[in-house]
């Protein structure tokens, strides 16, 4: 049988997404943005290189992840058991239990070797799952066509890798704005927390994307405790900025998503709306240790000194300025956060570990 074509390999890349990660791609070889936004988020939960593309180090992790998922597993298994070659695996059936061994490996083995004519490896990959769903009419989880037989597309490569449809934008000042953000802080005297979204707009086609941030600091507020919102029906104007004393031209999901530094101004009456000024330093690299031990060791008065510290490794800037509300506070605080797509939960909790010791 011929390899799968391109579009059967997207529908595979966006099969394992929905099982592994609880997203609802269509079963269709379309790019979307929410395609990419969900092959980010996986790419993260990896520590992968993050690109938005399907290349060999991203198939191999989701062919082991797809592992680890019992209800795949067991298709995988129930597959094999009506195909044949699951009935007698080194003398004995497989059981369609969920669980990845050595034998039910072997029968995928058994089944590459009669009906792939390739070497068999033992990884269900897009060919061997389409060849699973052809020959026994099932549909994985992940899935919800049944799969026909594809005409040959002679532009995939021999190991499964697409060729995207169309190139993965780059975030360039001109053609990237902020369109609004949502957000709440928690401040004391002397620290607070604060987490949000911002809304980036691509300008030529007026797709939004959603970046999620997260930032624990140091601050100075003459107000003990204070909490304060905003919401994107609140205005806010901003933009984003490249840093050029980097020296690039363009900016990559790279040079915006990762650790950041965040300085912001608040002041809020409690009775009418209140306001703030955000500036973030994206991307900080190494200029991150250097910049939190600047403002610890200072206790919070360093904050003042530490873009300059950090200027030679951020790679981009967003300003920000909008209205809020909320209980009465006014102060400046800095902070250390995570910006990125998906949940930024994990990368906090690493903040925290930090701060805590």
């Amino acid at each position: 049988m011929a390899k799968p074509t391109k579009s059967e390999y997207i529908r595979w890349v966006k099969g394992s997404l929905n099982r592994l990660l609880g997203a609802s791609l269509a079963d269709d070889a379309n790019i979307f943005p929410d395609y990419r936004s969900w092959l980010i988020t996986f790419q993260m939960k990896q520590k992968l290189v993050v690109h938005a593309q399907v290349d060999r180090p991203t198939q191999d992790a989701l062919i082991k992840a797809n592992r680890k998922h019992a209800g795949y597993v067991r298709w995988i298994q129930t597959a094999l058991l009506i195909s044949g070659e699951g009935v007698k695996t080194k003398g004995k059936p497989i059981v369609a239990d969920g669980i990845w061994g050595a034998h039910t490996e072997q029968a995928v083995k058994d089944f590459q070797a009669m009906h792939e004519k390739v070497k068999a490896d033992g990884w269900v990959g897009a060919n061997t799952e389409r060849l699973l769903m052809l020959r026994t009419g099932t549909v994985p989880p992940g899935r919800t066509k049944v799969l026909r037989d594809p005409k040959p597309d002679p532009v995939v490569p021999i190991w499964d890798i697409p060729v995207p449809d169309d190139p993965i934008p780059e975030f360039i000042e001109f053609g990237y704005r902020f369109k609004t953000s949502e957000g709440v802080s928690i401040s004391l005297s002397k620290g607070g927390v604060t987490a949000g979204v911002l809304h980036l707009e691509e300008t030529s086609n007026r797709t939004v994307m959603k970046l999620n941030y997260a930032a624990i600091g140091v601050g100075l507020s003459p107000i003990p405790a204070a909490a304060e919102r905003s919401t994107t029906d609140m205005p806010s104007v901003g933009s984003i900025i490249r840093n050029r004393l980097y020296g690039r031209d363009a900016l990559t999901l790279n040079d915006i998503t990762g650790f950041c530094l965040i300085y912001q101004g608040v002041f809020v009456s409690g009775v009418n709306p209140g306001g703030y000024g955000t500036i973030m330093l994206l991307s900080v690299g190494s200029g991150l240790v250097y910049a939190y031990g600047a403002t610890v060791l200072t206790g919070g008065y360093g904050v003042v000194a530490v873009p300059a510290i950090v200027a030679s490794s951020c790679h981009s800037m967003v300003g920000m300025i909008g209205i809020n509300n909320g209980s009465p506070n006014v102060g400046v605080s800095g902070a250390i956060g995570y910006l990125g797509f998906g949940d930024v939960g994990e990368k906090i909790d690493k903040l925290k570990g930090l701060v805590d010791a």
